[in-house]
C-alpha cells in the first residue's frame, strides 16, 4: 500500500506548490489567473489522497472514528467549485497554450 500513499503524496506537493507560486505572484502584484487555475486543478486532482487513505484503512476508512468518511463530499466539491476541472483545463488550454476554443 505504499504506492498509493506515495502518489497522495506527491500530489499534495505539486499542489501545494502551485498554491504557493500563485499566492507570491499575486502577492507581487502579477496577475495570476492562470496559477490559480492550475493550483484549483491540481488541488481537485490531489483530493485522490482521500481515496488512497480510505483504501489504507479497508473498511474502517469509512469509520467515523477516523473522519475520512466526513471529508468525502468536501473533497468532491473541490472538483465542481467554484468551477469544474473541466473550465480550468479550457482556461489552460486556451490561455497557457494558445489553443482553440474547444466548448
Amino acid at each position: 500500500m505504499s504506492h498509493p500513499l506515495a502518489r497522495a503524496a506527491i500530489a499534495l506537493e505539486a499542489a501545494r506548490v502551485m498554491t504557493n507560486r500563485a499566492a507570491r505572484r499575486f502577492d507581487a502584484g502579477f496577475e495570476v489567473g492562470d496559477e490559480a487555475n492550475m493550483a484549483k486543478f491540481l488541488a481537485a486532482e490531489a483530493a485522490a489522497c482521500l481515496d488512497a487513505a480510505i483504501q489504507v484503512h479497508g473498511a474502517h476508512g469509512l469509520a467515523t472514528e477516523f473522519g475520512l468518511a466526513d471529508l468525502w463530499g468536501l473533497v468532491r466539491l473541490y472538483g465542481i467549485a467554484p468551477v469544474t476541472r473541466e473550465m480550468v483545463l479550457n482556461h489552460v488550454a486556451q490561455n497557457v497554450l494558445g489553443l482553440p476554443k474547444s466548448y
